[in-house]
């Protein structure tokens, strides 16, 4: 669960196509709220950008990410949804998924080949 002792906004609402496709339709419409926590999980992959402005541009469009994505794959395991997009080099915004509301819990840049095995798995 999200810390409520930060400051957040809403990015994006959980989207039905997503979630009828994963068995998720309790949580259709969820508002996916951002807090400024995010970033002292963000900055445990802040080395592993290309640079500075990629981690930055990355930051700024989350928002992005999660109204078009490239590719979104549901983590049965952690419950969450990983949205796929590239912004400077290709980025996973990692949404956590509660009984009651979702919160990006993480952000991070992937190899888009993996992001092709996990598209061709099914």
């Amino acid at each position: 669960m999200r810390s409520k002792k930060y400051k957040s906004k809403e990015v994006g609402r959980l989207d039905k196509k997503f979630c009828n496709k994963y068995g998720l339709e309790n949580c259709t419409n969820f508002k996916i709220v951002q807090s400024l926590g995010l970033i002292y999980h963000a900055q445990k992959h802040m080395n592993d950008f290309v640079s500075v402005d990629s981690f930055n541009e990355t930051m700024l469009k989350i928002k992005d990410v999660i109204s078009s994505p490239y590719f979104v794959y549901y983590d049965i395991q952690k419950n969450s949804l990983k949205y796929y997009k590239k912004i400077v080099e290709y980025v996973c915004v990692v949404v956590n998924i509660t009984s009651t509301e979702a919160f990006v819990s993480t952000v991070y840049p992937v190899n888009k080949k993996n992001i092709d095995k996990l598209k061709n798995r099914g």
